[in-house]
C-alpha cells in the first residue's frame, strides 16, 4: 500500500529489519554460538514452550546481536531442543525451538502440553479476513478508555477520516453502542464504516492449464457472435475469459465469439527473469495491464488483477527484480511522520504481508474493489483471498505459529518482477 518514503513499520519490525540486513551479513553465525553452554533440562513434565508475548524474535543464535529469523504467535507452542545460556536475553537462557533457531526464555513458559501453533494469520471459518475491520468515518472522532468517558467528554486520543481500526467487540453503554478496538479503546460506532473486503478473486491454475487468461476491464463490453457481427451479450466487469487468438484489434474466445481486445487485459506467459535460480519461485507484475502472475520455474500457477502504485512520482510501484525480503502475518500501515501532506493514514493488521522493496510489499486491501487500476501508494494490492493464495504459494512457507519470517540467503526464496 505505501512507499517506503511514506510508511511507517512498527518499531518491532524496525528492530526485525536490521536483523534481516544483519542476516545477509553475519552468516555463518559466529561459531561459539554453535556450541553455548547448555543449562540444566525443562522442569519435569514440560513438553513445549508456550510463547507469551506477542511477536516474541527468533534469533539465529542464543546471543546478542544474532540474525533474526522471525517472530511468533502468543499461545503457540514450540518444542523443547534444548536450554542455553547466552547474552543478549534478560534471563540469559534461551532456548533452541528448532535446529538453529533461539528464543529468550523471558517470552516464554514451559507447558505440559505438545507442542501445536496455528497457520497464520487465523482466519474465522467463513470470513473473508483474519479480524473485523472499519474505517473512521470522519475527522476528529475520539477513543475513550471506557464508554462513560464518552458523556463526561474526556476522550484518550482523535482519529482521522479514513483511519483503520480492527474491531475487537461491541458495547452498549447509556444507550449508545461502541465499539471496542484491538487496543482496548472504545469509539462511537455510529463513526465507524465496517470493512467487508472484495470477494474478487484469481485464477488458480492447474496441471499443464494453458495461460490464456483475461478480465473485462469495461462494465458491459459486448461479446460478438463474430467480428464486427450481433452481439450475443454483454460481459460483465472483472469476468474472466479465455482468448484463443488475437488478430486485427479482436479477440476470439475459448467459446468461439469474439470480443474488442481493448476491452481486456490479458495476461501473456513470461520467461523466468535470467538472474533467477532454476525453478525459483517468482511473480510478474505487469503495471500496463495490473495482472500478476505467480510462476514456479517456467510455469504459471496462478494469475489475477491488482492495483498497484497510482503514477505519480512519488507512489509508483519500483519497477525491477526483488527478493522478498520478509513475509508478515500482519503489519501496520501509516505515514503519520508525513506533516506536508493534506491527508494522513494509519491502517492497523494488514494481512498477508510480504516486502520486496523497502516498505513496497505484496499484501491484501480490505478498503476498496478496485483491482484493475492503478490504486496505491507504492505497494501491489491484492484481494484478500488473492493475497493469502500468493503468501501461501510463496517461500519460504511461514511455519504454523510464526507471525514473520526472513529468508535467509541459502534458502528459496521469492523474487517479484514490476515492469
Amino acid at each position: 500500500m505505501a512507499r517506503s518514503s511514506t510508511i511507517l513499520i512498527p518499531l518491532a519490525l524496525a528492530a526485525l529489519a536490521l536483523g534481516g540486513a544483519a542476516l545477509a551479513q553475519e552468516r555463518p553465525a559466529n561459531p561459539e554460538a554453535a556450541r553455548p553452554r547448555r543449562l540444566p533440562p525443562p522442569p519435569a513434565g514440560a513438553r513445549s514452550v508456550e510463547v507469551v508475548n506477542a511477536d516474541a524474535p527468533v534469533f539465529l543464535a542464543p546471543r546478542a546481536g544474532a540474525p533474526r529469523r522471525g517472530t511468533l504467535a502468543a499461545g503457540a507452542r514450540f518444542p523443547i531442543l534444548r536450554r542455553v545460556a547466552g547474552d543478549g536475553c534478560s534471563t540469559r537462557s534461551w532456548v533452541e525451538i528448532d535446529e538453529g533457531h533461539f528464543v529468550c526464555e523471558r517470552h516464554l513458559r514451559f507447558h505440559r502440553g505438545a507442542p501445536a501453533g496455528r497457520s497464520q494469520p487465523v482466519v474465522p471459518e467463513g470470513a473473508r479476513l483474519p479480524h473485523d475491520y472499519a474505517f473512521v468515518a470522519y475527522d476528529g472522532a475520539r477513543t475513550f478508555v471506557h464508554p462513560r468517558d464518552y458523556f463526561r467528554d474526556e476522550y484518550y486520543s482523535a482519529l482521522g477520516e479514513g483511519f483503520g481500526l480492527v474491531v475487537d467487540g461491541h458495547e452498549r453503554y447509556g444507550g449508545m453502542s461502541f465499539a471496542r478496538t484491538r487496543r482496548g479503546l472504545y469509539v462511537d460506532a455510529d463513526a465507524l464504516r465496517p470493512a467487508r473486503g472484495s470477494d474478487f478473486a484469481g485464477v488458480l491454475l492447474g496441471p499443464g492449464d494453458a495461460l490464456d487468461l483475461a478480465w473485462v476491464v469495461r462494465r458491459g463490453a459486448r461479446v460478438h457472435a463474430r467480428r464486427g457481427g450481433p452481439v450475443e451479450r454483454r460481459a460483465g466487469l472483472r469476468e474472466v475469459v479465455h482468448v484463443r487468438t488475437v488478430e486485427r484489434g479482436w479477440a476470439e474466445l475459448g467459446d468461439g465469439t469474439f470480443m474488442r481486445a481493448r476491452d481486456l487485459a490479458r495476461a501473456e506467459l513470461q520467461a523466468p527473469p535470467e538472474e533467477l535460480p532454476e525453478g525459483s519461485t517468482w511473480i510478474d507484475v505487469d503495471v500496463a495491464t495490473q495482472i500478476l502472475v505467480f510462476y514456479r520455474g517456467e510455469t504459471p500457477l496462478f494469475a489475477t488483477l491488482v492495483s498497484t502504485g497510482r503514477d505519480r512520482p512519488t507512489h509508483r510501484t519500483p519497477e525491477g527484480l526483488h527478493r522478498v525480503w520478509v513475509k508478515l502475518a500482519f503489519s501496520d500501515m501509516d505515514n503519520l511522520e508525513r506533516d506536508d501532506l493534506e491527508r494522513n493514514y494509519a491502517i492497523e493488521r494488514v494481512p498477508w504481508v510480504q516486502y520486496f522493496e523497502g516498505a513496497n510489499g505484496l499484501h491484501a486491501a480490505f478498503w476498496h474493489d478496485e483491482f484493475g487500476r492503478r490504486k496505491s501508494h507504492g505497494c501491489v494490492n491484492l484481494a484478500p483471498a488473492d493475497a493469502r493464495r500468493v503468501f501461501e504459494l510463496s517461500e519460504p512457507a511461514l511455519p504454523p505459529g510464526w507471525t514473520a519470517i526472513f529468508p535467509r540467503p541459502d534458502e528459496p526464496t521469492t523474487y517479484v518482477r514490476v515492469r
